[in-house]
């Protein structure tokens, strides 16, 4: 990763072939899982990744949302420019923007995320000006209002159409570091939800998700998707993750697609 002089991180990626659809668009749970990597890496820089947190403070980052709004869907062999910065405390999070470029240098993708610092011992989470004394922060200018607003509730919403429910069971390659199912699996889990019917006629404009709890090996989860509206050329869906075992949520999502 490449530091600018403001210490905003600069990253190239490449859409891979498994990185897309059998259209060779991106997907989208290739945008989280690089907009994860990229900020992992930034805070790494400045001793705040999770393994060095954790290790040597019994801290660890968790990631409670993000809302990710798209440009245009990029293909197999494209070449990205993601850049991160982290912004000042807003409420109880830590404020960080992912962005990503063409060659071009057109935007991609834009996505504001809100992480928590928490201490392991107290379980607890850690003011966010530590985290900005830390990251050194100096581009105010730059920043993006990180008010996202509430996200919408599946069961709250009118629905006019549910499709069928899935199940899944988190096993040894949906682990991560810190010993639950790893954020980007939840993504991927409502992506394949999805009719194909639907993935075949339009693209992701928006995708807005909230994590609500952890999921641990062997909790078996149900994922639930409904359409919320359906217009010309427009397409709202609500998403929910819930445990088989007790019917808790821990996945809350909203994605707006338009069509091809």
């Amino acid at each position: 990763m490449r530091l600018t002089e403001e210490n905003i991180g600069l990253e190239d990626i490449a859409v891979r072939a498994s990185d897309t659809d059998r259209f060779y668009d991106a997907t989208i749970p290739f945008f989280f899982s690089s907009s994860q990597e990229v900020a992992g890496e930034h805070a790494t820089l400045f001793g705040m990744g999770i393994s060095e947190l954790s290790a040597s403070e019994q801290k660890t980052w968790v990631i409670v949302r993000t809302r990710m709004d798209f440009a245009r869907i990029p293909k197999w062999r494209e070449k990205l420019t993601f850049e991160t910065f982290p912004q000042k405390g807003y409420k109880l999070f830590c404020p960080r923007v992912v962005m990503a470029r063409d060659e071009k240098g057109e935007p991609v993708m834009n996505a504001m995320t809100h992480w928590v610092l928490m201490d392991l011992v107290r379980k607890r989470p850690i003011p966010a000006k530590m985290v900005e004394d830390r990251f050194n922060i100096k581009y105010e200018y730059r920043f993006q209002d990180p008010d996202i607003g509430k996200i919408r509730k599946y069961e709250d919403e009118e629905k006019i159409e549910v499709f069928e429910e899935k199940t899944y069971y988190p096993n040894y390659f949906d682990i991560d570091l810190n010993k639950h199912v790893n954020n980007v699996a939840y993504i991927r889990w409502c992506c394949e939800s999805i009719p194909d019917e639907i993935l075949l006629g339009y693209k992701i404009a928006t995708i807005d998700v909230q994590w609500e709890s952890q999921t641990f090996e062997g909790e078996m989860v149900r994922v639930e998707t409904a359409v919320t509206r359906r217009e010309e050329g427009k397409l709202d869906l609500v998403h929910r993750i819930k445990k088989e075992c007790d019917d808790k949520i821990v996945f809350e999502a909203n994605s707006y697609w338009k069509g091809k």
